[in-house]
């Protein structure tokens, strides 16, 4: 198991961790020094002071949870993001989900399943240039992309070569953190293998119940307890798929009128999918670039609301300047010291919601 770890050069104060895991310092320093996690140390003036990576905090979780001190589910759920409107914050959300839903002790794979490859290039590689081109550059060849998720299914009249899962896995905060499987450009070819094949929606599914009951030799997804599908906002063969396959249908939502337009317009597609395939995902709007001073916004609230009782997120992400800049920074929200609590604190409260009803739909713990 390599450690690319491209976003493990981030530093965090004790304060910062105690704050993301919600607990002390002191309580944090007592975990390290019982679990055996190593921290590095940075002399902040003539004192020498404990900084740690996101591997060390990814540590701290794992080694938690194989102690029995978390939990995690019972059986793996699929959560899919995706809304037919682009610019609502699905890559930053799916991103920080995964993160989020990681730190809590649960092992999350998430599947960048959009050919533009953002949440490959958020989470610091580069899907647009070669392992060959990078190293030329004098860069790290980690940072490129070889394959995609297409490289794990067998496909009719498929073009791409066969990977296993070690192969293709990237580890963006080491291998305590969330995995990825990355993505770039060639994943759309993908769509014209998808629809040659038989029952073409069902694919994902068909796969993925396989590879976790280890019928797929080097594809092994039986590990995770949540896989999370982030997806362009085309209703293309990629996505329906991943929304096929979902247990929970993420949905940020922007709340100006095309994006009410497009979550109607999922509603009518997710129906068709019903009625063909017995599968009901549970849906979940978040709404997203939210501002309370706007009377437009609330009043759109409100309808949302009325559509989807009891499934709309009690918490927003506001829309504040802290995306843009840590985007400008290559830092996902969720590990940026800069951010207010206002945008930092809403994504862990939404993420929170999530994982409530992922174990109201998981039923129970492992």
């Amino acid at each position: 198991m390599s450690s690319d770890g491209t976003l493990n050069n981030l530093s965090f104060s004790p304060k910062f961790v105690s704050d993301l895991l919600g607990t002390t310092p002191g309580y944090i320093r007592k975990l390290e020094e019982d679990l055996g996690v190593e921290v590095g140390r940075v002399m902040r003036g003539s004192v020498e002071a404990r900084s740690y990576s996101p591997d060390n905090v990814f540590e701290l979780q794992w080694r938690r949870r194989a102690k029995g001190d978390l939990k995690g589910l019972s059986s793996q759920k699929i959560i899919t993001v995706f809304v037919r409107k682009g610019g609502v914050a699905k890559t930053t959300l799916a991103v920080n989900l995964a993160i989020n839903l990681q730190l809590q002790g649960l092992r999350v794979l998430l599947v960048d399943n959009d050919p533009q490859g953002d949440a490959t290039s958020m989470l610091g590689y580069d899907p647009d240039r070669s392992p060959e081109d990078l190293k030329e550059e004098g860069l790290s060849a980690d940072l490129g992309i070889t394959g995609h998720w297409g490289n794990l299914l067998p496909l009719p009249n498929s073009r791409n070569e066969a990977m296993t899962l070690d192969q293709l896995i990237k580890y963006p905060f080491g291998q305590y953190g969330p995995h990825l499987v990355p993505a770039y450009e060639a994943l759309e070819d993908m769509n014209t293998s998808l629809n040659a094949s038989m029952h073409s929606d069902l694919r994902y599914s068909l796969f993925i119940a396989k590879a976790r009951n280890g019928e797929i030799p080097g594809v092994d997804l039986s590990v995770y307890d949540v896989i999370i599908f982030d997806n362009s906002p085309s209703s293309a063969a990629l996505s329906r798929n991943a929304m096929v396959a979902a247990d929970m249908l993420v949905c940020p939502i922007r709340f100006d009128k095309f994006s009410l337009r497009a979550l109607s317009r999922l509603e009518d597609m997710l129906v068709e999918f019903s009625d063909a395939t017995g599968r009901s995902p549970d849906v979940v709007p978040v709404p997203t670039m939210f501002s309370r001073t706007r009377p437009r916004m609330q009043r759109n609230l409100a309808t949302l609301a009325e559509r989807f009782p009891n499934h709309i997120t009690e918490h927003q992400l506001h829309q504040t300047e802290d995306y843009n800049k840590a985007l400008d920074e290559n830092v996902p929200i969720a590990f940026f010291k800069q951010a207010t609590p206002l945008s930092i604190e809403a994504m862990r409260s939404v993420s929170m919601e999530i994982l409530g009803r992922l174990k109201a739909l998981d039923g129970g713990k492992k």
